[in-house]
């Protein structure tokens, strides 16, 4: 078994232990291809992040619940299909239907937790969901069970860490090309789950992370590798974003100042004017 297919074996498992447990988990695996001579692999291993809750609760459901996760997979098809085919009333049916199963979904996810879980963590399953819904790429994503953070419906999906295993396929079986972020056109309405649910035994993956074409290494690793530099990235683009908002948000504030104290000057000088008409008024009468 090579060091790529042993990399994914390890992370098909780690992301499916309870999260409490994945960093002794991932340090006992680091060190046993340590001692069998795999130092490469054990610095793979021990770089893999621990997945938040949201995402652990994800992948817990995706792998219990299967058939569930695959039929949520399924109406996103059909969404879509009824999206290209502008079937207004099959589409609110099949929205009622999102919905419903992704209020069944989350609600598994709970019951999962031990504890229960917060608000705001509720919302990232759900999204994480709704996403899987959306976007084909994120679908396959959540039924690999392997996600490390939540996925979001209103962005692109992929700028959230993942790590794939296993291919996604298209309908006749062959490896598909995921779409970039600015295609969102509709698959056929026929579903079937992805191997990366089906097949458990790793293999290799594509991802495209920006609307161009230049594809990425072919094995799950440097995928992770490429999909947590593409997190960065959009790390980055947020910060500037956020800062580009607050220097915005500061220049109003300013210019909003400057007429105050505009308006204020002007006040000022109207009260000078008055004041001097008042003491001319007065001395004039004093005479």
């Amino acid at each position: 078994m090579g060091t790529s297919d042993s990399l994914d074996a390890v992370v098909r498992e780690l992301y499916g232990v309870d999260p409490g447990e994945f960093v002794a988990a991932r340090d006992r695996r680091a060190a046993q291809a340590r001692e069998h001579g795999e130092k490469d692999l054990a610095a793979r291993i021990r770089k893999l992040r621990k997945p938040t809750t949201a995402a652990a609760l994800v992948n817990t459901v995706a792998r219990r619940h299967p058939d569930q996760v695959r039929a949520l997979v399924s109406l996103g098809e059909r969404m879509r299909a009824a999206h290209r085919d502008l079937a207004g009333d099959r589409l609110r049916e099949l929205t009622h239907e999102r919905h419903e199963r992704v209020h069944d979904l989350v609600e598994r996810a709970e019951a999962l937790a031990s504890g229960g879980v917060g608000e705001s963590v509720r919302r990232e399953v759900a999204a994480t969901l709704e996403a899987a819904v959306a976007d084909e790429q994120a679908a396959d994503a959540v039924t690999a069970g392997c996600l490390t953070s939540a996925l979001s419906p209103s962005s692109d999906v992929f700028e959230a860490a993942w790590l794939p295993v296993g291919p996604s396929t298209s309908r006749g079986g062959t490896t598909s090309k995921p779409r970039s972020r600015t295609r969102r056109e509709a698959e056929p309405s026929t579903a079937k789950p992805s191997k990366a649910a089906q097949n458990p035994e790793p293999s290799t993956a594509k991802l495209k992370t920006s609307t161009t074409d230049a594809e990425l290494s072919h094995t799950p690793t440097r995928t992770w590798q490429d999909t947590e530099r593409a997190a960065a990235e959009r790390r980055r683009r947020e910060a500037e974003v956020q800062a580009r908002r607050a220097r915005d948000e500061a220049r109003k504030r300013l210019r909003a100042a400057e007429r105050e104290e505009a308006d204020a000057r002007r006040r000022t000088e109207r009260a000078k004017a008055a004041l001097e008409q008042a003491e001319r008024e007065v001395r004039r009468h004093a005479r």
